[in-house]
């Protein structure tokens, strides 16, 4: 429940208040210094609970100016959360957590203040983000995704300039919401069911109206994360992978058959000096490390 501290209370008794953890106030005389002490309460509250916080989830503090009856000027202060703080809390699911590193990662021209892909590559507030988003489950074109949605950011931030991960790719909830899914990007419109008859039918002619691919959706149904460039693969190495190559090479070595390793680690090298048995779907496989790597960097944000 809201506390709220009236004008006739003194600075000492104000300030007590507003450190207590008032989020509201009636008028306050500015003359007196009431309002001032209340507000420097306030600030102190904040400071102390949030004070590791970003700054971009810090409660926000409201300041209405008015005069008394006899014309005294008067303030009137209100606590609210921020609305990345308040996004925060009410994600439920892939979409909701999306939205919000979108929303951060936004540059508005508007705004000079605005980061941009800079407000998330910054340790304190990644590790902020990091427990509510590690317990969200990614909703990918894998429909035995084992991921986490903070991993499916980190991997984007290892993409570079690519515009979409590698490997499986995060499907938008929404564009697939009332739909039942059938295989990696296939899924049933159950109020377009043509019934027993009509889907044996379907096995003749190929046609099927409740049938529907991600490639039929805008955006081919995929959800997308920020570009994060240059800028992301340079975070990645300086949270503990300077030595990016070597890190690569021992994340091979570990997976890898010996007659392999200097295909691989030399990518180089003609391909035809070396074994004939090399498959290029096991070659993808191999050569794929940058799911492991977000799971080797999922301490980002842990104390040291």
């Amino acid at each position: 429940m809201a506390v709220k501290f009236g004008a006739g209370d003194d600075r000492r008794g104000a300030y007590i208040a507003g450190s207590s953890g008032a989020r509201q106030s009636g008028p306050l005389d500015v003359a007196t210094g009431v309002a001032d002490a209340f507000l420097a309460g306030l600030e102190s509250n904040r400071d102390r609970f949030q004070g590791d916080r970003p700054e971009q989830f810090d409660d926000l503090i409201y300041e209405r100016v008015s005069q008394d009856d006899q014309g005294n000027e008067t303030r009137q202060y209100k606590v609210d959360k921020s609305d990345y703080q308040e996004k925060l809390e009410q994600i439920k699911n892939q979409e909701d957590a999306f939205n919000l590193i979108n929303l951060l990662t936004e540059k508005a021209p508007y705004n000079e203040n605005s980061l941009g892909v800079e407000s998330l590559l910054d340790k304190n507030t990644l590790g902020y983000l990091k427990n509510t988003l590690a317990n969200v489950g990614a909703f990918t074109t894998d429909p035995n995704e084992q991921r986490n949605v903070y991993q499916l950011l980190v991997n984007k931030m290892f993409q570079g300039d690519n515009d979409r991960m590698r490997g499986a790719l995060p499907i938008s909830q929404s564009a697939v919401e009332g739909l039942r899914r059938t295989g990696p990007t296939s899924f049933v419109d159950p109020a377009l069911s043509q019934g027993f008859f009509g889907d044996v039918g379907s096995l003749f002619t190929g046609k099927n109206a409740a049938a529907v691919n991600l490639s039929d959706l805008p955006g081919g149904g995929i959800a997308e994360l920020p570009n994060f460039g240059q800028a992301g693969l340079d975070f990645t190495k300086e949270q503990g992978f300077r030595n990016y190559g070597g890190g690569l090479e021992a994340l091979v070595k570990a997976f890898t058959p010996a007659k392999y390793l200097d295909f691989i680690l030399n990518p180089a090298k003609d391909a035809l000096s070396m074994s004939g048995d090399l498959a290029s779907a096991t070659l993808e496989k191999i050569t794929e490390p940058v799911d492991a790597l977000a799971e080797l960097i999922d301490s980002i944000g842990d104390d040291e």
